[in-house]
């Protein structure tokens, strides 16, 4: 499945992400069971990767990714940024 996201989704998606990701620090820090624990860490670990695909860095870091072709599409007529995602996995329940 193939999603283009417009500079102003893949912005709230960003937000959205860096939301949840400060909340999954939190209880990472607050989990006493060490398997539930490294099952946090790596869903933050896919998550900062994601984050960082859209531009967004890693949480805490101002610097973006550099693009690698065919990443980002052209800009628009109005100067808006589409960003490609070539696959995307998502489950339906």
């Amino acid at each position: 499945m193939d999603a283009e996201l417009t500079e102003e989704e893949s912005d709230a998606v960003q937000k959205a992400l860096r939301s949840y990701l400060s909340d999954l620090r939190m209880e990472i820090t607050d989990t006493d069971n060490a398997r539930y624990r490294a099952d946090l860490r790596a869903e933050r670990t896919a998550l900062e990767s994601a984050l960082a695909k859209l531009g967004g860095g890693r949480v805490g870091e101002g610097a973006e990714p550099a693009a690698t072709p065919g990443d980002v599409d052209a800009p628009l007529d109005g100067g808006e940024r589409v960003v490609r995602l070539v696959r995307l996995w998502w489950r339906v329940p």
